[in-house]
């Protein structure tokens, strides 16, 4: 009595899977890409993939930040295509072949990554900041109706390298009464002019100046009688100083009360309001953010 035996041949090696399917794993590494660049690519085996992600948004992150202009469309640009760009990042992490490393192995990159991120980020956004672009948030209601309390205001820092400022402008400033505070009101006087209040109506220069950004003016009986420090008096403006006002003219304290401010002082030109918040109704007013100033 014989006994057959069937052999059968092995599977080939592509036939093996090294990574089987594991769903939860791409998940993982689809969100750790969203939250730091590259994380996901080492979660799923690809470190050196990984690092060159981090570097390539890194470098992306300086283009975008030294060499666009400065101006609200530029922000709302540098903030889609970064947005795009981690989405391709973390898209990236779907489609390659996984492998299992060890976990010291990811824990070593994603510390490492973290680090580098966290470095060139703050130094970036610190340098920019001092330079270029700073937010500010509006306090109280001496701008009204252009700006209004609880909004809050993104300042090009390097708008008067190339030029002065010039009449009409909103700007933030030092306070010449406390060097610690900062105001925003509008110039409305610039070197060389003369600048005379009667009334409710600015003269520059002998001419009423046209401002349709001004609060109106409440059915109030007036005196007729100038009680300001500076402007009552015709007001010469000299050179490298600024004459500014609050377009709530009834609730702004300015150069009428304590004088003009000098060039030195000025920090940057508003450029728009990218948020704001009701803090009476603890809403955001939306129909306000986006308004370019």
């Amino acid at each position: 009595m014989s006994t057959s035996t069937t052999f059968r041949e092995p599977s080939s090696p592509s036939a093996v899977s090294a990574d089987p399917p594991r769903p939860l794993r791409r998940v993982l590494a689809f969100v750790a890409s969203l939250i730091t660049p590259g994380a996901g690519h080492v979660l799923r085996g690809h470190t050196r993939r990984g690092f060159a992600w981090a570097f390539g948004m890194a470098a992306l992150e300086l283009v975008l930040v030294f060499l666009m202009p400065v101006g609200w469309a530029t922000i709302v640009i540098m903030a889609m295509i970064g947005a795009l760009a981690l989405l391709a990042c973390a898209l990236d992490t779907l489609w390659l072949a996984g492998t299992t490393p060890s976990w010291a192995i990811v824990l070593a990159s994603w510390t490492a990554l973290l680090i580098f991120g966290g470095i060139t980020g703050e130094q970036t956004a610190s340098y920019y900041t001092e330079h270029y672009l700073q937010a500010f948030t509006i306090p109280s209601a001496s701008m009204e109706p252009t700006l209004a309390r609880g909004d809050y205001v993104v300042t090009d820092k390097s708008a008067y390298r190339t030029r002065g400022p010039g009449r009409g402008d909103i700007v933030v400033f030092t306070s010449p009464l406390d060097e610690r505070r900062h105001l925003v009101k509008r110039i409305v006087g610039v070197p060389g002019d003369r600048i005379e209040i009667r009334g409710r109506q600015v003269f520059v220069n002998g001419t009423a100046l046209e401002e349709p950004y001004v609060a109106p003016a409440p059915e109030a009986p007036s005196s007729g009688r100038c009680v300001y420090a500076f402007g009552c008096d015709p007001t010469f403006v000299p050179v490298d100083s600024y004459f500014v006002m609050g377009d709530n003219r009834d609730r702004s304290h300015d150069s009428r009360h304590w004088g003009l401010v000098r060039r030195a002082r000025i920090v940057g030109r508003v450029l728009a309001i990218y948020w704001s918040w009701d803090a009476g109704r603890r809403l955001p007013r939306l129909t306000r953010v986006g308004t370019a100033l």
